[in-house]
């Protein structure tokens, strides 16, 4: 096999009715009306139909930017592309009705030839509101592509030629696309094939299959859950990001209800499962066919893999399915893994030493910091952890930078020949290599390694790459009060939290400091999708810089955590306020004479929805709303205002999300992902609940002049309004 296009015909071949894809729906797909089904025929079939398309307006070695919302038509797409010998360049989906920075920044980076989409998004992402890059590229909506009688046959490829390109999840300025090759791809498959103990396809007693939640833009969802279970001939159960987030224990629901062996995510999937699903719903499960629960793309927590192995115990899952690994998009997804019999080995290293760069184990306690082995290299890949200073290989227990030799690493970045040598060229002192420079810290003991941190500045929330560079002009540019700063990370009970910190201009006023704490942090939330841990303002020259003028991060990040910072004004997240994810359990609301509580705990006003007009009605929503923010708010935050937007109470997509819930609890509203970003104020969406509600939902749908034109404003003078 020569291609990853060549794979898919094959299985179409020897398999054509076997189910290789479904997509399940909010209920995790135990109504069969929410179901979407593909076999290998299938997918091979609607596969010919995009690339009979795409055909007519690209040339093989032509990209095309993939966008598209949670479903199979994103894996139609992809492997139209390969055999038309298009490169596709998957992009995250951008929020409704507005421009995206990031898919911006891709275009420029790779200037595709089409883009390929399904018809529902191209409507709602309204090309006319886009850049003009975007707006002129050739659009498909893969839906739409029948022909596939006309497909002749594949464009010949070989291992060397690249396949696509990987956007790693990192600066939206400067974005890198990571070109993998045909023969990476078939070499990392079959690496992840023995890593996780799989039978090869020809060897299978019966369909080995998987569930996954992950997006199919992210490496680890493309290739660990599509195309691996397709290597293998397996069947792969599809959930979106979205019904995970919304409700954990779907993703637990259709690993029992499938009898699916592997699924896996990174590290904070499992601890949002152990604290949010309920013993009563802990009750109907059985995870004692799950076999391989992988666990990477973020700093792997063994608290949190304790808690959950605790939590879910009783209903099969063993700890020694979990299958703790290290990869990264330029080694095309993993490096290292491997669990063990007892389950993942847990090292307690000597914070004193660590700090040294030596890792040595100690017992467990407040000197220590537990780390969890990455497993050993897999296949022939050489794995060498090499001073970054000297360029000579670390001695067992010596922390250094992680260094991959092998057929998986990638070919370079698109585009960018001027880092070929930086990132892929890495050479020993003895000359040996070339290496690729992964930027991570880390140090073999036992023959396992062990992440301990990362040479480069990359800041990781919930499994994305944040650049800091991103962040702080993001901040710069939220309020005219602020200059240069420093952005970080820091470990908050074992996760890391973002951290910003800047130098208030010489000019500006200080007398209050507190709008132009919430500026920073409304923007940050809407541009990058995270809410800050902290913004700390300092007086100019407060932050530390090298003699060159460039950005001391870890030094300010030291100055902040020994009080060396110099501070005007600074916000924190309150450590008492309640977290957002148990709003759901405790959260009371005030009656009062706008909105009263009835004996049952929801507004009375739901008792007597005929009784009300829809502005009546959007006027006590807006209430009722308006009093759910406030009780989640951090003292300090502000007053709030209906016609503010709720990225400035830094209402994230996670916090977007959990306010879903709410509202289907209290409400009993089901509501898309996106209708925070749809309307972004809670006057704007307590007007479309009352048309939800009501049934009158057309009156106010997305696209409303009223919403535009506020839309139009933030846009005009980039402040919302």
């Amino acid at each position: 096999m020569r291609s990853v296009a060549e794979l898919l015909r094959r299985r179409a071949a020897e398999r054509p009715d076997q189910l290789a894809f479904a997509f399940l729906a909010e209920s995790g797909g135990s109504d069969a009306s929410q179901r979407v089904e593909w076999t290998y025929a299938e997918l091979d079939r609607r596969a010919r139909a995009v690339a009979v398309e795409l055909s007519r307006v690209a040339a093989p070695g032509d990209r095309a930017v993939l966008i598209f919302p949670p479903g199979l038509d994103f894996i139609a797409a992809f492997f139209g592309c390969l055999y038309a010998g298009v490169l596709p360049a998957p992009a995250t989906y951008p929020k409704p009705r507005r421009p995206s920075s990031r898919l911006d920044a891709i275009v420029a980076d790779c200037k595709p030839t089409a883009a390929l989409t399904t018809s529902e998004t191209l409507g709602l992402m309204q090309l006319d509101e886009q850049s003009p890059a975007v707006r002129t590229l050739e659009w498909i909506a893969v839906d739409r592509c029948r022909d596939a009688e006309s497909f002749k046959q594949l464009v010949p490829r070989t291992p060397s030629d690249a396949a696509f390109l990987q956007y790693t999840s990192g600066s939206t300025s400067q974005p890198r696309g990571v070109v993998v090759t045909h023969g990476n791809l078939l070499h990392n498959l079959e690496l992840i094939r023995t890593g996780f103990g799989l039978a090869p396809a020809e060897e299978a007693v019966a369909p080995q299959s998987g569930v996954f939640w992950l997006p199919a833009y992210h490496d680890m969802g493309l290739i660990g859950g599509i195309l691996t279970p397709m290597y293998v001939g397996g069947t792969s159960y599809f959930l979106a990001p979205a019904t995970f987030l919304q409700r954990p224990v779907t993703w637990l629901e259709t690993i029992s209800r499938t009898g699916a062996a592997i699924s896996g995510a990174p590290n904070f999937a499992y601890e949002l499962c152990a604290r949010k699903i309920t013993p009563e719903q802990r009750a109907g499960l059985d995870l004692s066919r799950w076999k391989l629960a992988f666990c990477g793309a973020e700093p792997i927590d063994s608290r949190a893999l304790d808690e959950f192995a605790v939590a879910f115990g009783p209903q099969g899952f063993r700890t020694a399915a979990y299958y703790p690994c290290y990869g990264l998009a330029e080694g095309t997804l993993m490096v290292t893994g491997g669990g063990g019999a007892n389950g993942p080995r847990v090292l307690h290293a000597d914070r004193a030493r660590l700090a040294k760069h030596r890792l040595a184990a100690v017992a467990a306690g407040e000197a220590s910091q537990p780390l969890v082995s990455c497993g050993r290299p897999l296949g022939d890949q050489l794995v060498r952890v090499v001073d970054p200073q000297t360029f000579e290989p670390c001695l067992e227990g010596q922390v250094g930078e992680i260094w991959v030799s092998g057929g998986s690493v990638a070919k370079g970045y698109w585009n960018h020949p001027e880092e070929l040598w930086q990132t892929f060229g890495g050479r020993l002192a003895d000359g040996s290599g070339p290496f690729l420079r992964t930027g991570d810290l880390g140090a073999f003991d036992g023959g396992e390694l062990f992440v301990t941190g990362r040479a480069k500045d990359v800041i990781i929330i919930r499994g994305r790459n944040l650049y800091p560079q991103d962040v702080e002009r993001t901040a710069q540019q939220a309020h005219a009060a602020i200059d240069l700063g420093a952005a970080f990370a820091v470990e908050v009970d074992g996760h890391e939290q973002l951290v910003v910190v800047h130098q208030v201009r010489r000019e500006h006023r200080r007398e209050d400091m507190a709008p132009v704490l919430r500026a920073i942090r409304a923007a940050i939330v809407e541009e990058h999708d995270v809410d800050p841990y902290q913004i700390v303002l300092v007086r100019p020259g407060g932050v530390p810089l090298t003699s060159s003028g460039k950005i001391q991060r870890s030094h300010c990040r030291d100055m902040l955590a020994t009080n060396g910072l110099e501070q005007l004004a600074a916000w924190q997240q309150s450590p008492t306020a309640t977290p957002v994810d148990e709003l759901a359990e405790t959260v009371t609301f005030r009656a009062d004479a706008a909105v009263a509580v009835g004996a049952d705990g929801r507004p009375e006003f739901l008792h007597r929805l005929a009784e009300l007009t829809p502005p009546e009605l959007a006027e006590q929503i807006q209430t009722w709303m308006m009093n759910w923010l406030e009780e989640r708010a951090e003292p300090g935050a502000g007053e709030m205002s209906p016609t503010a937007p709720f990225a400035e109470s830094g209402m994230d997509s996670l916090t977007a999300l959990e306010l879903n819930v709410e509202f289907e609890k209290v409400l009993g509203v089901r509501l898309p992902p996106a209708a925070a970003w749809s309307y972004p104020t809670p006057e704007l969406l307590s007007r479309y609940l009352a048309d939800e509600m009501l049934g009158t939902a057309s009156a106010n749908a997305p696209g409303d002049s009223e919403t535009d034109s506020w839309f139009a404003a933030m846009e005009a003078d980039g402040q919302p309004k």
